[in-house]
């Protein structure tokens, strides 16, 4: 006998309970395995009710809740990725653009181009200015031409944006002075710490083998002590997910977190064309598990530590407040990631416009119309697309990831997606038990309406 709707998910815990995962309303509860079987008074069925579990009629509160989420989207900035160069001096096993490095630059012309599109976008969109992020980009981005990295900087101060630098750090200290006299303009700094020592050596050494990892700290030093916002990155793979730990430590020793500064943000090491297990992306669930133990051992890290790119377990992690409160929104998800909402182009050394940074160079996902590239793949979510709108996990996943259904068009990404979800729930069943009674509904979270 059917119980709850269509959108209710059930996975059971440790008997007597169950966790129920409701996502219509975004409600989760434990509930007690009578429940389940549909044994419950009238006040347990009057919450579970009101929490979303009986309704059958989901159109109107989908489209309450997309208006939600566009209104979180009105302060969403839009970031135009501008490669300076293909070329890299780091040579990372890991690396997504591997087979399109070249030393190949962007052009004066380009360069112009690309900036007068963004204008364009901005008037058309009546964006005010600070919603337009810039994001040098590569390769390696400091390895072009020092007069073309002056020229972006001041197009991007002149048209009263924002950049951020998206670098290795190996060429840091050599624009130092340049990034001072920009330093109005520059939002942040992006530069990847993949372990202490040999542990990031192995993941991202220079071309030749030879260690980046204290250019990589003593560029993050100066950056700090110059005033620059850095948002350190952690991309984490099999090969460095059991370094966290020191990785942590050695952050707390170098006193970065004394800095108001500092940031830390962490990442799964994602290669959506490559769904093959021995190229170092991990399960979703493991790294989040990994993360949560890490983050309640150092509790001064815990303000500086933001994890914005789970794209399955984000709900769950947030609801149960395992992360603390570190989302900047709360609400169902209408696209899988940000270049899918229409928020983030590439512009290559070509001028051509792609989707994403994981789709440089690659003509299925590219155009020389901005327009065009928006309508092809960034105009349509869970509520337009034919298999994703009947999902039960729709809101749960944001409709997948293109680039990965274009690889892999044959994947039930339902399965995929709920898969990822059960294995957490799965691994994090003690620590969900700590929340149940025996006898009574416990609800986890509110609900998104």
């Amino acid at each position: 006998m059917k119980i709850f709707n269509e959108q209710t998910l059930i996975f059971p815990l440790e008997k007597p309970s169950s966790l129920l995962v409701n996502t219509l309303t975004g409600a989760i509860d434990i509930v007690p395995e009578r429940i389940i079987k549909g044994e419950m008074n009238v006040s347990e069925r009057t919450l579970l009710n009101n929490r979303g579990y009986f309704i059958e009629e989901k159109d109107d509160i989908l489209v309450k809740l997309k208006e939600i989420n566009q209104k979180h989207n009105q302060n969403i900035p839009y970031w135009f990725y501008v490669l300076t160069t293909l070329d890299c001096n780091f040579a990372c096993p890991i690396c997504y653009e591997k087979k399109i490095l070249t030393k190949s630059e962007i052009s004066q012309d380009i360069l112009d181009s690309i900036i007068l599109r963004i204008k364009h976008m901005q008037r058309c969109f009546n964006l005010p200015s600070n919603r337009i992020k810039v994001v040098l980009f590569g390769g390696e981005p400091l390895l072009a031409n020092p007069e073309t990295i002056q020229k972006l900087l001041n197009l991007i101060s002149i048209n009263d944006w924002k950049s951020i630098i998206v670098t290795n750090g190996s060429q840091i200290p050599a624009f130092i002075e340049l990034f001072e006299e920009y330093a109005d303009s520059i939002s942040d700094f992006r530069i990847t710490l993949d372990g202490v020592s040999n542990d990031h050596d192995k993941r991202r050494p220079y071309k030749g083998g030879s260690s980046s990892f204290y250019n990589v700290v003593e560029s993050i030093d100066l950056l700090l002590e110059k005033g620059f916002e850095v948002k350190m990155q952690t991309i984490l793979g099999d090969g460095n997910i059991d370094t966290i730990y020191a990785l942590a430590c050695f952050v707390m020793q170098k006193q970065w977190t004394d800095f108001p500064n500092f940031q830390w943000r962490i990442e799964g090491s994602h290669d959506y064309a490559n769904l093959d297990i021995k190229k170092d992306e991990i399960s979703e669930a493991i790294m989040v598990k990994k993360i949560i133990g890490m983050w309640r051992r150092n509790p001064a890290l815990q303000s500086k530590i933001k994890f914005e790119s789970f794209k399955y377990l984000a709900h769950l992690t947030d609801s149960f407040g395992w992360l603390g409160n570190y989302k900047t929104y709360q609400g169902p998800k209408f696209g899988f990631c940000e270049p899918q909402k229409g928020f983030h182009y590439v512009f290559s050394v070509n001028g051509m416009i792609y989707h994403c940074p994981r789709t440089i160079n690659q003509n299925l996902f590219g155009h020389e119309n901005l327009y065009r590239l928006r309508h092809n793949f960034k105009e349509q979510d869970i509520l337009t697309k034919e298999q994703c709108k009947d999902c039960s996990i729709n809101t749960l996943c944001g409709g997948g990831c293109i680039v990965q259904k274009h690889y892999y068009p044959k994947m039930d990404c339902h399965a995929h997606a709920l898969g990822i979800i059960s294995e957490f729930i799965d691994i994090m069943k003690e620590e969900i038990m700590k929340s149940t009674n025996p006898n009574q509904i416990v609800s986890i979270n509110k609900t998104w309406i």
